[in-house]
């Protein structure tokens, strides 16, 4: 039987409907085909891109980069790419703990620079692997990208957090007492199937402690989360094979402080008409039937 759900963080409802799993189902896109000799993020081809903003290691093993193709003109706003590693075949479920913790403090770096610039006031970091996630290049990176107004996603996040400051810390404590959509639980960071997943195979990773926003957290955190990031990506991928996603930091806006959370999302499956003309998502696979599935395949730690 489908069930109606409601996304505490957002306050969208969502369809969860199971039976619903074999009627549409659409395989994944697969990376786009670029070669090693022709990728511009590959080592050695540094000059085919634009310039440096930020690097790790020497050589490199984490560069950021401005993007050639910025969603807005430079004078309005800041898009960059980070290009998470030398290895063209790389990706998060693939890296070490150490290598997802370089990637995870480069956009910490450039999110504590950004964010105190006065044209910026909200800012997106995502992560499309795929070409169904939106992936134009096969090697591993992530964008950021600034805009001069809130995004009314996060506007919308951010309205329901300042009324409930308590938002995340509850739903927390009501994932651990269930048990049942908790897929990891590192003490410092959780990662859990949301009650109502906007997708499927949806996982949300959060820090268990109360932390205002991404830039603000430790380096003690940032490792613990870089494992459990990995942890659960290597897992998806152990159920689901190679498949397409995304990554997304959900942040507050500039000046709000409240929390953050970063949701991993397969592109199993697409939206349809219905839920492009109602922004109704719909989910064929239970939170506790992919949580379970997740907790029983190894992850990587």
């Amino acid at each position: 039987m489908s069930e109606l759900r409601v996304d505490v963080f957002t306050g969208i409802p969502t369809v969860l409907a199971p039976a619903r799993r074999s009627i549409g189902a659409t395989r994944p896109g697969g990376l786009p085909d670029v070669a090693r000799e022709a990728c511009p993020f590959c080592p050695g081809h540094e000059a085919e891109t634009e310039d440096t903003v930020l690097a790790i290691g020497e050589p490199w093993r984490v560069r950021v980069v401005a993007n050639r193709y910025p969603l807005l003109a430079r004078e309005l706003a800041a898009h960059e790419v980070v290009i998470e590693s030398r290895d063209h075949e790389g990706d998060l479920a693939t890296y070490s703990p150490a290598q997802a913790l370089d990637v995870l403090a480069a956009i910490r770096a450039r999110l504590r620079a950004l964010e105190a610039r006065e044209d910026v006031a909200s800012i997106s970091v995502f992560r499309n692997r795929g070409r169904r996630a939106g992936s134009s290049q096969p090697h591993p990176h992530a964008q950021i990208a600034t805009l001069p107004y809130v995004a009314p996603a996060i506007a919308m996040r951010d309205a329901i957090a300042r009324n409930d400051r308590g938002l995340l810390a509850r739903v927390i404590d009501e994932e651990r007492a269930a048990g049942t959509r908790v897929v990891h639980d590192a003490g410092d960071v959780i990662a859990w199937c949301p009650f109502a997943s906007h997708r499927a195979w949806e996982v949300k990773l959060a820090p268990t402690s109360e932390c205002a926003r991404f830039s603000a957290m430790d380096d003690a955190e940032l490792a613990v989360l870089a494992r459990v990031l990995v942890d659960i990506t290597s897992r998806l991928r152990g159920v689901l094979g190679a498949h397409d996603y995304n990554v997304l930091l959900r942040d507050p806006a500039i000046g709000v402080s409240t929390f953050f959370t970063i949701d991993v999302l397969p592109r199993t499956g697409g939206d349809a008409g219905f839920e492009l003309q109602s922004g109704t998502p719909v989910c064929v696979v239970a939170p506790e039937d992919a949580a379970r599935a997740l907790r029983d395949h190894a992850g990587s730690i």
